[in-house]
């Protein structure tokens, strides 16, 4: 199972209906209020596509930093 998952908001948008949106929208949440009551915080993302030109380095960096473990 990945760790993340992203999906872009246009995407959303032209393929979910009105309800399905809602729902994603209801389930997301209640993710972010289970993991308030956990004592976590919310969590900011920065999404690079493999496909960049620049890639390489982006991953060089955070195998520096011991962020790129199993990811691959």
């Amino acid at each position: 199972m990945n760790k993340f998952i992203v999906l872009k908001t246009e995407d959303i948008k032209d393929h979910l209906t009105f309800e399905e949106q809602l729902f994603l929208g209801a389930l997301i949440d209640r993710i972010n209020v289970c993991r308030e009551t956990e004592g976590k915080t919310f969590n900011d993302y920065v999404v690079i596509n493999r496909n960049e030109p620049y890639i390489d380095e982006v991953t060089g960096i955070m195998k520096k930093h011991g962020y790129w473990e199993g990811l691959e």
